[in-house]
């Protein structure tokens, strides 16, 4: 009787029935004994990118720095140091807000608030601790100069910062949209200033860490990062009102919000929105004055105005005209990006943020050049345009891709050279 078992299958055969679910299909032109290569993690494209794009900050830096004039102590504006003519990339990146910086770093916070004919002066107690702190740690661990040890942490910090800014857009958007939109970001106008001696890097890492936490319901991690953000730039009263948007989806959702899960958020609501009086209490606890952060701020308004003028009060109050239409044209904008059906591919926390901080800007901002170093943290609003490309060829999306890399270093190249590097054209505080 003729057997009826099966012939055993090739190696072929079989390995090619167990071929693991990623790499089913795969056409193998040289016999199927070659394993499929390994797909590239997530994190490679936007690293590679974001890389890229502080090699090219650096080497305009540098390049802008050879007309960066000697400074001597007192011409103008404040500086720890004399600074001499083209001083190289690690004292480059230490101007303007630098010096401060580089101030607290190696020598801490006065212990009283300095002042001339009764009035405050400008001083440390304007800029937070977490970063020159932080720069101080690493100076003692590494012995290395301010410049370096603070360049490297900003580099380090916008680094991972952005990357971990993909992952939350790519979770709603998809992978393209989320590379774009962190290209768009690394080269906004004045995203130079995440390798330099400023806080701005370390805040971008916190906000990306705050979004992610709401959005992944971790809502004990969320408050940590908001202490720690309250410490490092005065921003965090801007993520009450996205986490409040997420907790108001939830409700709405089939799924709903549970009483359990509603005391967390409106508990890590109180903690983040209360801890923005944490550096001004420890102001106050410091110096003896209960108003001496507000007193503080007040020194850097080199006007006669009183209060407060920011870019709310030349919509209501202030000097009218054509900086009021200005400021409308701008709300009107960025209102339009944002409520655009397409912005949904940004993700619902990334969103909410957009428009929360774009209205924490207009209140608790001033009118100054400044305020484009603010912008960098709107995050996704530097690709207004979401869904272009997305079903595009790959050569077409590349092209995309490009060009936004392209326009950004030129605009950055402008603002470097504009607003940042001392030269004869830019001795103005910026």
């Amino acid at each position: 009787m003729a057997s009826t078992r099966r012939a055993p299958e090739s190696s072929t055969d079989s390995g090619a029935r167990r071929t693991p679910g990623p790499f089913r299909g795969v056409l193998r032109r040289r016999g199927g004994d070659t394993p499929p290569l390994p797909r590239v993690p997530w994190w490679v494209a936007p690293l590679v990118v974001v890389l890229l794009t502080r090699v090219a900050d650096a080497v305009m830096i540098v390049h802008l720095g050879r007309d960066q004039l000697a400074l001597a102590v007192g011409q103008g504006f404040y500086l720890y140091e004399p600074v001499p003519a083209d001083p190289g990339y690690f004292r480059v990146v230490e101007n303007w807000d630098g010096q401060w910086y580089r101030t607290i770093a190696e020598d801490g916070y006065p212990g009283t608030l300095p002042r001339v004919d009764g009035e405050v002066q400008q001083n440390p107690w304007a800029f937070f601790p977490a970063f020159p702190l932080l720069v101080r740690v690493l100076m003692v661990l590494t012995q290395l100069p301010f410049g370096v040890v603070a360049a490297l942490l900003s580099v380090v910090c916008s680094t991972v910062g952005l990357v971990l800014f993909h992952r939350l857009v790519a979770r709603s958007g998809g992978t393209f949209v989320a590379l774009v939109a962190t290209t768009a970001l690394s080269v906004s106008p004045a995203a130079s200033i995440l390798q330099t001696a400023y806080s701005e890097a370390l805040g971008l890492l916190l906000v990306v860490l705050a979004l992610d936490a709401i959005a992944r319901r971790r809502y004990g991690r969320l408050t940590v990062v908001a202490l720690v953000l309250s410490l490092a730039r005065p921003i965090v009263p801007a993520l009450v009102p996205v986490l409040a948007v997420h907790a108001f989806v939830r409700w709405r959702s089939e799924e709903g919000l549970s009483r359990a899960e509603l005391r967390r958020i409106v508990g890590a609501g109180l903690v983040t929105g209360l801890s923005f009086a944490l550096w001004p209490l420890v102001t106050a606890l410091v110096t003896g004055e209960a108003d001496a952060y507000y007193l503080t701020q007040q020194a850097w308004i080199l006007t006669e105005e009183t209060g407060w003028p920011s870019w709310a009060y030349q919509l209501v109050g202030g000097h009218g005209g054509s900086a009021a239409v200005e400021v409308a044209v701008i709300v009107l904008l960025v209102l339009a990006i944002t409520l655009q059906p397409a912005a949904r591919l940004w993700g619902l926390e990334v969103r909410a943020w957009v428009l929360s901080y774009g209205a924490y800007l207009l209140v608790a901002t001033r009118p100054t050049p400044s305020i484009e170093r603010y912008a960098v943290l709107f995050l996704a609003l530097w690709w207004p345009f979401p869904s272009l490309g997305r079903s595009w060829p790959r050569v077409a999306r590349l092209a995309v891709l490009l060009a936004v890399a392209a326009v950004g270093l030129g605009l950055q190249y402008e603002w470097l050279r504009e607003h940042f590097v001392l030269t004869p054209e830019r001795l103005a505080y910026p």
